[in-house]
């Protein structure tokens, strides 16, 4: 199992993860093991990445809400 600050080469967890600073590790982590070059990182690939970690973001609050308004 691993760390949530560790990566690997899938991270399901990336998912649920609001560590923007995860975001970006696992972005690079990504394009250098496709070797893509910077012509490759296009805004659909940009407008993907982010609305992924843009909804983990939501998911996180919506849930938090949703567990305090149980309380």
């Amino acid at each position: 199992m691993t760390e949530q600050n560790e990566i690997t080469s899938y991270e399901p967890h990336i998912h649920s993860n609001t560590d923007a600073q995860m975001w970006a590790k696992y972005f690079i982590k990504i394009k250098e093991k496709n070797n893509w070059k910077i012509e490759d990182i296009d805004e659909e690939l940009m407008l993907g990445w982010f609305a992924n970690a843009m909804m983990a973001m939501h998911d996180h609050i919506y849930q938090t809400k949703t567990v305090t308004e149980k309380e």
